[in-house]
């Protein structure tokens, strides 16, 4: 499975269970960190009308060069079901994401 990454980002896709897709998103903000729980670089993003509930996107397919802590990013992608990790605050879910569209963003 590729993405639409430019044809040098495309990344294969590690041992993410890509079979029970949660939902899509598209034009997305998130922020990168690496999960220690998952170890993996993850996405980060807030659930929109929620005070604290969070998307944890462990990213299957994550270009070498989006791999940088608190990077801010905005992101097309798939979500897809992952039950191998536990939340560590109430409100946050764990997904694998398969990226589609990725770049990074600068926040004034």
């Amino acid at each position: 499975m590729g993405g639409n990454c430019q044809k040098e980002n495309i990344v294969e896709l590690k041992d993410c269970d890509l079979e029970n897709v949660e939902k899509s998103v598209a034009e997305t903000k998130g922020t990168i960190w690496f999960d220690t729980q998952a170890q993996a670089y993850s996405v980060f993003t807030g659930i929109e009308d929620t005070y604290d509930s969070q998307d944890i996107g462990i990213v299957c397919n994550l270009p070498d060069n989006f791999k940088t802590e608190d990077l801010k990013i905005l992101f097309s992608g798939n979500y897809y079901k992952c039950e191998e990790f536990t939340p560590l605050i109430p409100g946050q879910k764990y997904y694998y994401l398969e990226l589609t569209k990725i770049k990074s963003i600068t926040e004034e």
